[in-house]
Order: structure tokens, then sequence, then C-alpha cells
């Protein structure tokens, strides 16, 4: 199982200075040996974020590292224009050099729809909408930049807590992006992901997402996530450390335990990738 480490950019101080400790966070979270390294996109400040163009923030980030993935968790897919955002996921894969992971989602913040005017109650329907045609540019649009974004194409995730969301990425062969926990109430998350493993081709992808709370000791986190049934159908975990407006300092030391302490662990009990859960 892969590890990969998520902040929400939120404002611990001004957004000049939380975009440069971000950018030290990524360089960090490389050399502690996360897979991945994965920033929210915040239109309206919803959980204090401060990042509305987070391919922005990653192509500086891209020139600071060599080997992370560099994700998005998510960019609201409803309010974009799908050309626009192929062509700007495309230069900053060029620039990362393959490493972009392309995390859209339907999003939950009304007040960001409002900003743009537009109805946030048509939002699923219009981040399938946006998802299908991101899909065709990426297989083939002459005009995107470079080579690679047949490439990119198999590096899209669609963030879901939905059963009618985690069958359309199988559809479409998208990984999906799970925070939903199984005792939520009325969740279906693990016949929804039995479903998505059996109908997205050879490789599914699956990243649970789950939340290290400030104080929480690696010997806790471990025993909960070993225990959490949705780990069996998961290719990766992504951790976002809360709250989200600690800063550099105070999120460095949770890496360092998560890296240090419970990676290698994780990855003793964890599943296989490509192998389906019985």
């Amino acid at each position: 199982m892969e590890l990969g480490y998520l902040t929400h950019v939120a404002d611990w101080a001004a957004p000049a200075q939380v975009y440069r400790d971000t950018i030290e966070m990524a360089v960090a979270a490389e050399e502690l040996g996360f897979a991945s390294f994965w920033v929210a996109q915040h239109h309206t400040r919803a959980l204090f974020g401060v990042l509305p163009s987070p391919l922005v923030l990653l192509a500086a980030v891209a020139q600071r590292t060599s080997t992370i993935k560099l994700g998005t968790a998510v960019v609201v897919a409803p309010l974009e224009q799908p050309r626009r955002l192929a062509e700007d996921a495309a230069v900053l894969d060029l620039l990362a050099g393959g490493r972009l992971q392309l995390g859209v989602g339907a999003g939950s913040d009304a007040s960001a729809a409002a900003a743009f005017g537009l109805d946030h109650e048509s939002r699923h329907r219009r981040c399938a909408e946006v998802v299908d045609e991101l899909c065709t540019l990426l297989e083939g649009d002459e005009h995107l930049p470079g080579d690679g974004a047949r490439a990119l194409r198999d590096r899209l995730w669609w963030a879901t807590g939905s059963a009618a969301g985690v069958d359309a990425a199988a559809a479409r062969r998208i990984g999906v992006i799970s925070g939903r926990p199984a005792d939520a109430e009325g969740s279906t998350v693990l016949p929804d992901l039995a479903r998505y493993w059996n109908r997205a081709g050879e490789r599914p992808r699956v990243a649970m997402s789950r939340v290290a709370r400030a104080g929480q000791s690696a010997d806790e986190l471990l025993a909960r996530w070993q225990a959490d049934p949705v780990l069996p159908w998961a290719t990766e975990l992504i951790v976002q450390s809360q709250p989200t407006r600690a800063g550099l300092a105070q999120q460095l030391p949770v890496m360092r335990m998560l890296a240090g302490e419970l990676a290698p662990a994780l990855a003793a009990v964890a599943p296989r990738p490509g192998m389906v859960p019985a």
C-alpha cells in the first residue's frame, strides 16, 4: 500500500507564506518517502483553505521535487471549463515529468458554486459532464501540449461517497478517492467498492482518505486503520492532518510519525495492489 499526504492549504499564515510552506511540506514528504502529496482546492475558504488554483501551486512544487506524485484532492469539476482544465493539467504534467494525479469531484461548498454563478444542486450532473469531456480530451486531442496526455488519462481520480459516483468512476476506468467510513449511517461503501473492483478494468485504484488528528499516537492510528473494513479494498492511503489550520511546524512531526512508524506496518498488512479481497 502506498502512503500519501493531503493538506488543505489553510490559512495558518498569510496566503503567500502558506504557499511557500506548502512547497516545503511537499519537499519534506518526498524526503520522508511518501508516495504522493495532495492539495485541496477551496474557492471560498471552506475549511479555511486559501488555494483556489491547485495546479499553479503544484507547478511550483514540481520544480522542487523529482519523484513524489503530485495530486489534487480535489479540483471541483462542476466549476471548471474542461478544455481549460485539460490544458493546465497537461502543462503541469509535463513540468512534473508525468507525476500528476488529477483528482476531481463534485464539491460540497454551495458558496463556491454561487461565486461562479452556478447551481449547486446540479453539481453531480455537471461533474459527470466535465469528467466525460476531460476524458475525451486526454484520450487524444491534438491541441493538448506534449505527447503525455493519454498517460494522464490513466491518472485521473474521482472523489465520491455515493454509490452512483463509484459506479460512474468504474465505468470510466477512473480511480476512486473514498473518505466515507463503513460505519457511517447508511454507508454503502463496502458493496460500492466491491462492485468497483469488478468493473473498473485491469487496474482498479482506490485511495482511502483518512484523518490524523493532533495528539493521536502512531499505535492508535495504526490500530484504527488496520481495523478499518475499507482498508482491504484500498491500494493507497491518503492521510490528512487536522486541524487544517496547523502550520508547517505542526504538520512536520505528524508527517515524520506517519512515514517512520505507520508506513512500514501498513505495507506489511495491506493487500498488494491488484488483489481483489475475498
